[in-house]
């Protein structure tokens, strides 16, 4: 079975989604930024989805899966974590409970795929990634959601045998290493958990809190020797009032992973900052805005969470999620295609060149190199 017996929808262009207006100064440099920046998102989920919800169950199960090299090119991205685990649902519709063997095949299928594109490279480190950018290549990231190892500590070394380089803890609910943040009593980081941390520390994965709860996020941020992300997030304090304001984050826990050196990456998800019937990416660009102030320059990236298909049905239609949302989607953000829309909002609210640059890619790197050397 191949990707050529399902229908997918399209890689850029799904659905009507606006350019952010500059002036004939600003496109000037935008075209300059996007020529010379490194643009890297710590957290896409580029598999292609199916058109139709039907055929989604089948499409799981097939044994090759269509990734979203044109999109990631349309939107500009120099490299992109992947944030596998789709394949993880075929046994569980809460991802927090996905196989470890239904997670690595995942892994594995997307590597095999990327080996077989010319214009597609995997990377592991930031030397790496600016490779891709020297050679005009787009370089696919392994990351995974979250580690989905039980309490076998081993299996952190297979993941990062396979490439994996960046990784969640947790979902949003109670696994052997901690609490995720959906959890009624939060307790936190486990000892497992605790080793966890050392062993992604000694290997050089990054951790990744995003769907931590409060405390093991905490906990993780003064365990870990090395700096933490919050790979895609955005501020609680901002948007307390969105549909989906439980997977925003507070300004304590944002505030301690930036004094640890580590990075936040803003998230573009629809109706989780805005719960406006029609959302565009100035509610988006409303958090870069919130987030840099509040951590500094320097702890900001991107993390759109962005899918390739129509993530907000997926989400009701086959995981179970509440309905009706207020948006569809994301106007100027709907998915990775429009990834050139976030340097073109940073220019048009007045950002210099070289703060477009730390939050494209810059900062991003600055983490790869601290946690991989």
């Amino acid at each position: 079975m191949t990707p050529g017996r399902f229908h997918f929808v399209s890689q850029v262009g799904r659905v009507p989604s606006m350019t952010v207006p500059l002036d004939a100064q600003q496109e000037l440099r935008f075209q300059r930024l996007m020529e010379e920046s490194i643009m890297i998102d710590l957290h896409q989920h580029p598999m292609v989805l199916p058109e139709d919800f039907s055929q989604y169950w089948e499409y799981l199960r097939s044994d090759r899966y269509l990734w979203g090299y044109e999109a990631v090119r349309a939107g500009g991205f120099t490299a992109v974590g992947t944030a596998n685990v789709f394949r993880g649902m075929l046994h569980t519709n809460e991802m927090s409970f996905i196989r470890f063997s239904d997670l690595l095949e995942e892994v594995s299928m997307m590597i095999s795929d990327i080996s077989q594109n010319d214009d597609v490279l995997q990377v592991s480190t930031a030397d790496e990634i600016e490779a891709a950018k020297a050679q005009g290549k787009v370089g696919f990231f392994p990351t995974v959601e979250h580690l989905a190892i039980g309490n076998e500590l081993n299996l952190v070394d297979v993941l990062y045998n396979a490439g994996i380089r960046l990784a969640g803890l947790t979902y949003s609910r109670k696994a052997y290493i901690g609490d995720g943040i959906f959890e009624r009593n939060d307790g936190g980081l486990s000892d497992f958990g605790l080793e966890v941390v050392q062993r992604m520390n000694e290997l050089g994965m990054v951790v990744d809190v995003s769907h931590a709860s409060f405390r093991t996020a905490m906990d993780a941020i003064e365990a870990s020797e090395a700096p933490v992300t919050f790979s895609h997030d955005g501020s609680y304090t901002l948007a307390s009032h969105s549909f989906q304001a439980r997977r925003l984050r507070r300004d304590e826990e944002l505030l301690a992973c930036a004094r640890k050196g580590g990075v936040i990456g803003i998230t573009a998800v629809a109706n989780r900052l805005s719960n406006d019937p029609e959302q565009s990416i100035e509610c988006v660009l409303d958090h870069y805005d919130y987030m840099v102030n509040l951590v500094g320059i320097d702890h900001v990236a991107i993390g759109t969470d962005t899918s390739i298909g129509d993530s907000v049905g997926v989400g009701e239609a086959v995981m179970g999620r509440p309905g009706p949302t207020p948006a569809r989607y994301v106007d100027g953000l709907e998915s990775p295609a429009d990834g050139k829309n976030i340097i073109r909002g940073l220019i048009a609210r007045g950002y210099s060149e070289e703060d477009v640059r730390k939050i494209a890619g810059g900062n991003a790197l600055a983490l790869f190199r601290r946690v991989m050397g």
